[in-house]
């Protein structure tokens, strides 16, 4: 009886409170099993000779900027040694809000746990996940991962797994710092250092988008030193913030990794060797958006040009590396999204903008827009193209030829959601969970 009427009164509140009071909350009563969305993810390699000198970690703290998409009250954190050869040793691990710079706002602050414990060691080629956390996470917030990784990782020998272009300034601090409020003489870096992905949880199923490419996915803008840092206006983040003012409910993710090629591992792993990892592991995911193989067509011109001998690809090569993909992750039942690639014939890139090139760029999207081998085509090479030069970007939407600059990637995630947003579920209890922020880079002061 006393059962029964426990029933009754959680009954009765759900139907007169509102929705947005019980959100959070659900499961904990047992009404609704939580489900967990991938909020933010990144696709990893190690170094390589065309990157900057790794950074010097030698007992120190990493604090690490992330920016969520979807909002929720629960959070986990996964961490990676997957290219590592010796086991990566996490200390201590505080996560939270970010305040500025490398402040955080204490009040957020949490330790993150492993099965209950406040240190881990991570295998050579594995990954962990941390226990979840009650943390009321706001839509596209800076998350503060910050972690004490007592051990000299520079000088292990050990592969550094890393995301080298993450255009974000993150900071490292000597000793450890992890739960200080600011870091005290802290350096920066441009990198992220062994993560993979941050989770958040709700009380109903939230769609998860997957981004997979190359530069033009990672959100490359122009050669290093000179390209817009902290920004956040890579074309996920800015697709993830359509999907919000358009009222639908989408975590979008980006695994792009700059210079990745559909047939090559030159410059990370291959898609195909790498989906499974990267995208497939996701939580909640259930989009692909596939954007990939400008470089198969130019990086080896480039490459020969510098001096390396590197074999060409054709066309159809690279398409057959296309429905490779296509196989795989409708296979994982993910409907899977193609986008047109882009123009480049107006870098300075040998490879890239020659009529050779172009025949092939225009062979592949042709087979991408026609092929019906995609579920949906978003053509990103329309919406960019020059009217008048349609192998060129228009002059206002890149800034050196072949990648978009901030308006080009705007436009291309205006032309995405234009296509998809249809098919995106509206968004539940519109309110619960203020933006925290309208400008890029920049959250509000609590």
């Amino acid at each position: 009886m006393k059962n029964k009427n426990k029933f009754r009164t959680v009954l009765t509140l759900a139907l007169f409170l509102p929705l947005s009071a019980l959100a959070g909350n659900c499961w904990k009563e047992n009404l609704v099993t939580k489900h967990w969305t991938a909020t933010w993810a990144t696709a990893n390699r190690t170094v390589t000779a065309f990157d900057a000198p790794l950074d010097t970690i030698n007992n120190a703290t990493l604090r690490q900027i992330v920016r969520t998409s979807e909002a929720g009250e629960m959070l986990r954190v996964s961490f990676t040694n997957e290219f590592g050869t010796t086991p990566l040793m996490i200390k201590e691990t505080h996560v939270a809000l970010r305040r500025a710079g490398s402040s955080i706002v204490k009040s957020s602050s949490n330790q993150l746990t492993f099965s209950g414990a406040k240190s881990i060691s991570i295998q050579p080629g594995a990954r962990v996940v941390s226990d979840a956390i009650d943390m009321n996470v706001p839509h596209h917030s800076e998350v503060v991962i910050s972690t004490y990784l007592p051990e000299d990782i520079t000088g292990s020998g050990s592969p550094v797994t890393y995301h080298v272009r993450a255009l974000q300034t993150n900071y490292l601090a000597a000793g450890n710092q992890a739960a200080a409020v600011d870091l005290d003489s802290a350096a920066t870096s441009t990198a992220w250092h062994f993560l993979t992905s941050v989770d958040v949880a709700n009380c109903w199923a939230i769609p998860v988008i997957a981004t997979l490419g190359d530069s033009i996915t990672d959100g490359d803008q122009m050669a290093a030193p000179n390209e817009p840092i902290d920004t956040n206006a890579r074309y996920p983040d800015l697709l993830s913030e359509a999907i919000l003012a358009g009222g639908k409910t989408a975590g979008v993710i980006n695994l792009g990794i700059s210079g990745n090629q559909v047939l090559s591992s030159f410059l990370g792993e291959n898609p195909a060797a790498r989906l499974a990892r990267d995208v497939l592991t996701q939580a909640g995911v259930t989009h692909l958006i596939y954007l990939e193989g400008i470089n198969d067509i130019g990086l080896p011109v480039l490459l020969s040009a510098l001096g390396i001998a590197t074999p060409v690809n054709s066309a159809e090569a690279i398409i057959k590396g296309h429905k490779q993909i296509i196989s795989a992750a409708k296979a994982a039942g993910l409907l899977v999204i193609g986008g047109t690639l882009t123009p480049s014939g107006s870098s300075a890139l040998p490879g890239y903008i020659d009529a050779i090139a172009e025949s092939k760029r225009q062979t592949i999207n042709a087979w991408i827009r026609d092929g019906g081998a995609y579920d949906i085509v978003i053509d990103f090479d329309a919406a960019l193209a020059d009217p008048k030069n349609p192998a060129a970007m228009s002059a206002d939407l890149t800034a050196d030829g072949l990648h978009p600059n901030a308006a080009g990637y705007q436009v291309m995630a205006d032309t995405a959601f234009a296509k998809i947003g249809g098919i995106l579920p509206t968004k539940k209890y519109e309110g619960k969970y203020p933006r925290q922020s309208n400008n890029r880079g920049r959250t509000t002061k609590q």
